[in-house]
C-alpha cells in the first residue's frame, strides 16, 4: 500500500537529498535570530503577561470571533511604526505569502512577476493563484521590464528584500520605477531584511505597495505583518484565504512581536554587531577564495557545488562544534548545495573567528 511513498524517500535517501530533523549541536549559525532577541528578557515577560491576560488562544479566525481590541491598536502600532496607512497581522511569513499572492492573483487576466529565486512561499501561492507567471533573471531589473512590456492586463511583481539563501540585496529602487512606469503593484517580501537593513533597521521597502515583515527572524518571536494602504489591506481580508480560514495568532504572540520591534529599535547595537561581523566574515573567507556569491548580508552562503561535498563541509564544522545549515536542491538549483552561514547578534567576534579559520581549513585541504 505504501510501496510507493517507501521508494520516493528511499530515491531521495540515495541521493542525499532526505530531510530529517535534527537537534542544534553546538555553536548555531543556522538559525535567523539575527538580532539575538529571542531570548530577551522584556520580550518573554510581555509575552507571559499577555498569555495571563488574554489566554493561550485567540479562539478564532479574526473575522469569527478572534478579533480583539489588542489586535487593533497593535496594528495601528505597527502602522505607524512602519510610515505606512495600515498593518495586517498574519500568523505567519508563510501563510501571508499564500495569502496576499493568491489574493491578488485570482484570474487568467492577471501577471504574476517573480525572482527566479523567490521563496517557495510565494511559488506556493502561485499554485493556487490563476495568474500567468513570469519568472525573470535574478535580481534582474532589465529582464522584469521586457516581461512587463509584453504583458496586458493586472500586473504583481513580488520580489524579496534580501534572498535567503543567496544573501544579496534586490534592486527594490529599480523594480519601483518599473512598477510606476507600467501600473504593476509592486510587493517586497522583507523577511530577512526587516530589523538589519534600511532606517532605522525598518527595512528597504519603502516604495513598495504592499510589504511583508516577518517576526520570526530578526525580530526574535513569531507572526508576520502586512504593510499597505487601507484600500489593498482591506482587499486582502476579503479575499486571503490564509487569512480568512486560520485561526488567528494568540495575543501573547502579538504582544512579543510588538516588544520585540521596540526592543531592536532601542538596542541598535544589535544589528550593527551583526552586520560588522559578517562583514568581516565574508572579507576573510573570500580572500582565502571561497565563494559566498554576491552576499551583502548577515546571511553568507558558501557554495560547495555538490551535494556531497556540502554535506562532508557541513559534517567537518559539526566536529569542530559549529552548526551550519547545509543547503541541498530543490532549495537551491542543482549543481549549487552550499552551507548557509548566519551571522547574529548573539555570536560574538572570536567564535565568527574561529568559525571562519575552520571553514578555511577545511577547504584548503580539498
Amino acid at each position: 500500500m505504501f510501496s510507493n511513498i517507501e521508494n520516493i524517500l528511499a530515491e531521495k535517501k540515495a541521493q542525499g537529498l532526505l530531510r530529517t530533523l535534527s537537534l542544534p549541536a553546538g555553536i548555531d549559525f543556522a538559525n535567523n535570530d539575527y538580532l539575538g532577541l529571542s531570548d530577551h528578557p522584556e520580550i518573554k515577560e510581555v509575552a507571559a503577561e499577555a498569555y495571563r491576560e488574554f489566554g493561550a488562544s485567540s479562539k478564532g479566525s479574526r473575522l469569527l470571533g478572534g478579533n480583539s481590541n489588542f489586535f487593533e491598536e497593535t496594528e495601528k502600532w505597527f502602522a505607524n511604526w512602519k510610515g505606512s496607512e495600515t498593518a495586517l497581522i498574519f500568523n505567519c511569513g508563510y501563510s501571508a505569502n499564500l495569502g496576499i499572492i493568491s489574493a491578488f492573483c485570482n484570474d487568467s487576466k492577471t501577471h504574476l512577476f517573480c525572482d527566479r529565486l523567490c521563496h517557495a512561499s510565494i511559488m506556493d501561492g502561485y499554485a493556487m493563484s490563476r495568474a500567468k507567471l513570469h519568472r525573470f533573471k535574478h535580481n534582474s531589473p532589465s529582464d522584469l521590464e521586457k516581461a512587463l512590456q509584453s504583458a496586458e492586463g493586472f500586473k504583481f511583481i513580488a520580489v524579496e528584500a534580501v534572498y535567503s539563501m543567496d544573501g544579496d540585496i534586490a534592486p527594490l529602487k529599480e523594480y519601483a520605477d518599473l512598477a510606476e512606469k507600467y501600473g504593476a503593484l509592486l510587493y517586497v517580501d522583507e523577511a530577512h531584511s526587516d530589523g538589519i537593513l534600511g532606517p532605522d533597521g525598518k527595512g528597504l521597502a519603502e516604495r513598495a505597495h504592499l510589504s511583508l515583515t516577518t517576526f520570526g527572524k530578526a525580530y526574535g518571536t513569531m507572526g508576520a505583518c502586512i504593510f499597505g494602504s487601507k484600500l489593498l489591506i482591506d482587499y486582502i481580508v476579503n479575499h486571503a484565504r490564509s487569512f480568512i480560514y486560520s485561526t488567528a495568532i494568540a495575543p501573547g504572540a502579538v504582544a512579543a512581536m510588538r516588544k520585540a520591534a521596540e526592543v531592536a529599535a532601542r538596542e541598535s547595537f544589535r544589528r550593527e554587531k551583526a552586520l560588522k561581523m559578517s562583514t568581516d566574515f565574508r572579507r576573510k573567507i573570500a580572500e582565502a577564495g571561497i565563494d559566498c556569491l554576491q552576499s551583502q548580508t548577515q546571511i553568507v552562503p558558501v557554495v560547495l557545488g555538490s551535494v556531497e561535498k556540502a554535506k562532508k563541509c557541513h559534517a567537518f564544522l559539526m566536529e569542530k562544534g559549529f552548526c551550519t545549515a547545509c543547503i541541498r536542491p530543490p532549495t537551491v538549483p542543482d549543481g549549487s548545495a552550499r552551507l548557509r552561514i548566519n551571522i547574529t547578534a548573539a555570536h560574538n567576534e572570536k567564535d565568527v573567528e574561529n568559525l571562519a579559520n575552520a571553514l578555511i581549513l577545511y577547504i584548503q585541504s580539498l
